[in-house]
C-alpha cells in the first residue's frame, strides 16, 4: 500500500471509530507527528475525506470530522437496507463460482479474527465487513447499484459500527455473514434478501444505541 493510500486508510479508520469525534478538529502537523509522515500525506487524505463526505474542510480554520444527525445515520441505515437487500437477492441468482469461494473465504477469515486479541482486531474485522459487503454488491451484477451503495456507505459513519461492537454483536455479525454467503450460494433469493435486511437492521439498532446513547 502507497503511504498517501495508508494514511488516508488510517485516518478513516480513526474517524469511523470515533477516536476523532464528529465536529472535532484535524490540524495537519499533530497528525503528521502521530503518523510519523509529512504533512503532503495527511494533506491529501484529508481532501480525499472530503470528497467522501467524512470531513468538511473550513477556510481559514482547516479541518472537522463531519458531524452527523440521527436523522441522518437513520435515512443512511434505511436506504442501505433497502438496497443491499436487493443486492443479496440478485447476487443469489447471478454470482459466480469465484464470488461463492471468496464470500465463504471472507465469512472463515472473519471469524477467525472474531477469536482474536490485539490493538488492530477491530479495525481488521471493520475491512473484512467492507469487503463482504462490496462483495456481494459485485455479485449482483448490477454497476450502477454498485456505485450507489458504496457510494453511500463510504461517506456516511454507519461503516465504522464494527468499532463500537461488543464480542456479542461479532458472533452475531459472523452468523448473518455466514448465513447469508450459503444463501447466495444455494441460490435462495429472497431468503438471501431477508437476511441481508435483518443484518443492516441489527447493525443500525446497534450503532443507534452506542453512538446516539442519552448522556
Amino acid at each position: 500500500m502507497a503511504r498517501a493510500d495508508g494514511v488516508y486508510e488510517s485516518l478513516r479508520s480513526r474517524i469511523l471509530s470515533g477516536e476523532h469525534a464528529p465536529g472535532s478538529r484535524l490540524p495537519e502537523e499533530a497528525l503528521s507527528e502521530a503518523l510519523g509522515v509529512s504533512r503532503t500525506p495527511v494533506r491529501s487524505a484529508l481532501h480525499r475525506l472530503a470528497d467522501e463526505g467524512l470531513v468538511t474542510l473550513e477556510p481559514r480554520r482547516g479541518a472537522f470530522v463531519a458531524e452527523f444527525t440521527r436523522a441522518d445515520v437513520d435515512e443512511v441505515f434505511e436506504l442501505r437496507g433497502l438496497l443491499e437487500r436487493r443486492a443479496a437477492a440478485r447476487a443469489a441468482v447471478h454470482r459466480s463460482a469465484d464470488h461463492v469461494a471468496r464470500l465463504s473465504e471472507l465469512v472463515e477469515e472473519m471469524s477467525a479474527l472474531a477469536a482474536q486479541e490485539g490493538s488492530s482486531r477491530l479495525d481488521d474485522l471493520h475491512h473484512n465487513n467492507r469487503d463482504f459487503h462490496e462483495l456481494v454488491l459485485a455479485a449482483a451484477e448490477s454497476p450502477r447499484q454498485f456505485r450507489i451503495t458504496t457510494a453511500l456507505a463510504r461517506t456516511s459513519l454507519t461503516p465504522g459500527s464494527f468499532f463500537d461492537y461488543e464480542d456479542e454483536d461479532i458472533d452475531r455479525s459472523v452468523q448473518f455473514h455466514r448465513m447469508i454467503s450459503r444463501a447466495v450460494a444455494d441460490g435462495q433469493a429472497e431468503l438471501a434478501g431477508d437476511l441481508m435486511a435483518a443484518h443492516i437492521g441489527m447493525a443500525h439498532r446497534s450503532f443507534v444505541e452506542r453512538r446516539f446513547a442519552a448522556p
